[in-house]
């Protein structure tokens, strides 16, 4: 009896531990969006997550508990010569009020806003946020000219204190290349890094941000320490325009990203990292099947599974679900290989062998009515 009682003491201890190192990431926790809207921003707040959103179109201030994650982000264009510049975090002048929507799992919030003509620089910002109760933002960012004028620079910028990650590192991955970099803590050279990234994320001891790149699916990217020229940030600077060009009037510049911060730590931010490759992969194939079609009732129905995975995978990154997200596109992928291979082998079996099957039958039929048959002696 005894025996038996430790027994079940040891399982339920057991199934205990075991809950504990998957609880973190299996469950997605459903925090209120929390907001306060006032003429210049809204400032925003779900669980240790603390942000503001400038009506002028900029994010800025992203708290981690009492630590700034980001500092900002937003669009900088930069006129002619290098001569005047601004971020859409601290300047602009608003053409129409900040708009705050409730939606199922957070909020959604928009700016409408532009710089002034007297600036010489003619650019006109609107902005969607949506903010959901995991913690997760997706960014929408546009810019667009009013009037024509000439550009020296026309970039995206996101700013870390140097205060914050001096001493720790930021990653870029980019396909199957993840790029460290070290932040110094003090200022040694301006240009850290450069190159393209999909993904850039840190994993420091108050939290971790990942950055992902939703549309265009990958950007270019300079990382300066701005301490060079008084800055208090290391910013990623992805540009959009070439330099010294002529951007005429009309001309859109669109960028979709999303910021993940969060405190579940650096396993939690791998998952997102897998999870948002995995995504992309199972979507990237999904298209590819698509347009070559499927040719056979087994190939139909994998496809069908596997475009149902994808939307799966889909539903789960907008609540913030991200090992629902890798596990949908994980089974994406697999059955979008298992297609590969049933295509293959039904095309072979319908278009090969069946044939040559059925032209031996045929062959036989033929050689057995043509030959004579010969009759039994008497």
């Amino acid at each position: 009896m005894k025996k038996a009682v430790v027994t079940r003491i040891v399982l339920l201890l057991v199934m205990v531990a075991i809950w504990g190192i998957i609880a973190p990431f299996s469950y997605v926790s459903a925090q209120k969006v929390s907001y306060e809207v006032f003429p210049e921003e809204v400032r925003v707040k779900v669980g240790e997550i603390s942000f503001t959103i400038k009506a002028t179109g900029g994010l800025a201030e992203l708290y981690i508990g009492e630590v700034k994650a980001l500092d900002f982000l937003g669009y900088y264009p930069f006129r002619s010569g290098w001569s005047w510049g601004a971020g859409t975090w601290y300047y602009g002048e608003v053409i129409e009020p900040i708009d705050v929507k409730d939606i199922e799992n957070g909020i959604i919030v928009k700016t409408h806003s532009r710089f002034p003509p007297e600036t010489n620089c003619y650019m006109e910002f609107e902005s969607t946020y949506v903010i959901y109760n995991t913690g997760m933002i997706i960014a929408n960012l546009t810019a667009r000219a009013y009037d024509t004028f000439r550009a020296a620079w026309v970039p995206i910028y996101a700013g870390f204190s140097t205060d914050v990650l001096g001493g720790s590192k930021i990653y870029f991955a980019y396909g199957k290349t993840i790029t460290e970099v070290n932040c110094p803590k003090k200022y040694t050279i301006y240009r850290l890094s450069s190159g393209s990234f999909s993904v850039a994320y840190t994993s420091t001891p108050y939290g971790d941000l990942v950055i992902i790149c939703l549309s265009p699916p990958s950007l270019s990217y300079l990382f300066d320490d701005d301490r060079r020229w008084g800055g208090t940030t290391f910013a990623i600077k992805c540009g959009l325009t070439g330099f010294e060009v002529d951007v005429t009037k009309g001309t859109e510049f669109k960028v979709s990203l999303m910021l993940y911060p969060h405190t579940k730590g650096p396993e939690f931010t791998k998952l997102i990292v897998s999870a948002f490759s995995n995504w992309g992969a199972a979507k990237s194939a999904l298209e590819a099947l698509k347009k070559s079609k499927p040719r056979t009732p087994g190939g139909a129905k994998l496809l069908a599974r596997c475009e149902e995975e994808v939307r799966l995978a889909s539903e789960a990154f907008k609540k913030g679900d991200m090992e629902g997200v890798y596990n949908h596109a994980s089974k994406a992928l697999e059955y979008a290989e298992n297609m590969k291979v049933v295509e293959r082998n039904q095309r072979i079996m319908y278009y090969i062998v069946l044939p040559n099957v059925i032209e031996l039958i045929i062959a036989v039929l033929v050689i057995m009515k043509t030959k004579p048959i010969k009759k039994a002696p008497a």
